[in-house]
């Protein structure tokens, strides 16, 4: 098999078994959240309000995906809509109390599951793969 095309299928059989390992490892540690909604969750904690285009612009998503999540995690009680004042055919998301409850313990579980999936990668190893998939998606960003 050529180099390119196996290291394309990898790369997508890894992105299957990420979300598949994080979303278990998610329900064992009773966290709430599935991995796009944890996300999206994260998103808000360390940046604050974002309209669903911001969100959707950082999380590289089309609009119509990031509105289900929000649909789904505004069920759950942990987001709320509110109209932007600046443009009012958009929402602000704000995160509730809920989820303000949620955040130290589910921060914490979320970095233990990292720690669980990158168990015995050296430091100088990670920072390369780092480097090669940053390259990649430049390279996939130049090119659309």
């Amino acid at each position: 098999m050529l180099l390119s095309k196996e290291i394309a299928v990898e790369l997508n059989l890894t992105g299957c078994k990420l979300k598949q390992f994080i979303a278990a490892k998610l329900r064992q540690m009773d966290v709430p959240l599935t991995p796009e909604q944890f996300m999206l969750i994260d998103l808000l904690w360390n940046q604050g309000e974002m309209t669903q285009q911001q969100l959707a612009d950082q999380l590289q998503k089309d609009k119509n995906s990031v509105t289900k999540l929000v649909d789904a995690i505004e069920r759950k009680g942990f987001v709320v809509r509110q109209q932007n004042l600046q443009d009012r055919r958009s929402n602000t998301l704000v995160i509730t109390e809920k989820a303000n409850q949620l955040k130290p313990g589910a921060k914490q579980k979320g970095i233990s599951i990292l720690d669980q999936m990158l168990e015995g990668i050296g430091e100088e190893e990670l920072r390369n793969f780092l480097a090669t998939l940053r390259k990649l998606n430049v390279n996939m960003t130049l090119s659309e």
